[in-house]
Parts: structure tokens; sequence; C-alpha cells
């Protein structure tokens, strides 16, 4: 997530995880978007100005759960990524700007992905395609356009881990949010954890927006003096 992000909103409809939600909530975003291979998000390969990422960090996962049945093969999937990521640690240690890290991915972790690619080729036929293996091959190979997209832009990141982690808390409290009762209760619960967590993400206190925005808030507060309210904007007024 890029350090001038206005911050993130969780989105519930009736716990739906269905192609028409990412369709409906998206329908006029432009940019990027990183997922992992779930089949909803295909349908945004076709849509003009956006642009589909990959994560590598999911695609390393299912070497790694391949690697009781087919232990060296997939251990030098993984040896490939984990160049990668080094790459990305290097940069990440020199402070690179965003246009030093696109030209290091393209003219190092591009040729290590066209390498692994050709590898992925030969590895197919030495497994079966219902083998660990022969799933892990197939997920990386189908998203191998999406993963390499990243070293288009230095501002985008070789997967959504910060996403995920950024997740963990909702889905640790998911029993607690049985008790929101209804859809509305739900509802209100996502507005929330939206606005707690833009706090965190943008560096405002969630506890001193709060009290500050409870006591200025009011029914006349009007919509562009709500907007001024929010946690991106609130600290641009305070800076």
């Amino acid at each position: 997530m890029p350090p001038d992000s206005h911050g993130l909103y969780f989105y519930y409809h009736k716990g739906s995880r269905a192609e028409a939600i990412p369709r409906a909530q998206l329908r006029d975003f432009r940019g990027a978007i990183q997922t992992d291979g779930y089949g909803v998000y295909d349908y945004f390969e076709q849509q003009p100005d956006v642009t589909l990422l990959g994560c590598m960090a999911h695609v390393r996962g299912k070497f790694t759960d391949a690697q009781s049945s087919y232990p060296s093969l997939a251990q030098q999937a993984t040896r490939y990524i984990e160049l990668l990521y080094e790459l990305e640690a290097n940069l990440k240690a020199r402070h690179a700007t965003a246009e030093e890290i696109a030209r290091e991915r393209q003219s190092k972790a591009l040729p290590i992905m066209d390498t692994m690619e050709k590898w992925m080729q030969v590895a197919a036929k030495d497994c079966t395609p219902s083998d660990p293996l022969g799933k892990a091959l197939d997920y990386a190979y189908k998203l191998w356009p999406r993963l390499r997209r990243y070293a288009d832009n230095g501002i985008y990141q070789i997967d959504n881990n910060a996403v995920e982690r950024n997740q963990r808390p909702s889905v640790i409290g998911r029993k607690n949010y049985l008790f929101s009762k209804n859809d509305r209760g739900a509802e209100d619960n996502a507005v929330f954890y939206s606005l707690l967590e833009s706090c965190q993400i943008v560096g405002v206190s969630p506890l001193q927006w709060l009290t500050d925005i409870l006591q200025r808030i009011s029914h006349d507060t009007t919509e562009q003096q709500i907007q001024a309210m929010l946690p991106y904007n609130y600290k641009k007024s305070q800076e």
C-alpha cells in the first residue's frame, strides 16, 4: 500500500464473495487491483484503465505446500521466488525510488521470472495436474502475466501481504461478528472498521480522531464537512 494511501474500507454485502460484489464495488475504479487467484477478479482483466496484479506470496505458498510430495522440484520453485524477494529487500534497504525499483525489477527480476517460467513448463511433465505440485504449477502459470506486472511500476508490490495482515484481525474476530445479528449491524461495523483502520494507515491516533470527531459532528453537519473529517483529510488539516 503506497505511503500516501487515503486509507482502506471494509465492505459487507450479506457475507457474499460472489463476482457481482467486486463488480459493483469497483465499477468506476481506475488503477491497479492486486489479488490472489480468486476467479471472480478475472473480469477486471478486460476492463479499460485497470491493471490486475497477482500475489507472489500466494504462489510461494502453493509450492511450499507441494514440498512434502515433490521436495526437490518444489524447492527449486521457492528458490526462484526467494531471489525475487531478496531483490525487493535490497531495494527497500537502499530506500530506492519508485523509478529505481521499476528499473531494477525489469533488469533483474523479469529475467528470473522468465527462467522460472521455462522451468515450470518442463517441471509440469514430471507430475500430474492433480498432484500438489501440478496444482501449484497450474496456479502460478495461469497468473504469470499478472505476476510480472509488478515490474511495470515501482509503487506496485510483489504481493498483497500488507492487505492480508490488515485483514487478519477481521478473520480472527469472525465469531464475534456473529453478534452483529443482522446485515445492517454488519454494515455499520464495516463502516467503523474502515474508519479506524484508515486512521492506523495514515498515521492518526484512532482514539484522538474519534474523540475529536464525536465532539464536532452533529445532525446538521454537511457532507463536505464530513469529508473533511475523514482520517486522511483530518491528518492533512492537523499538519
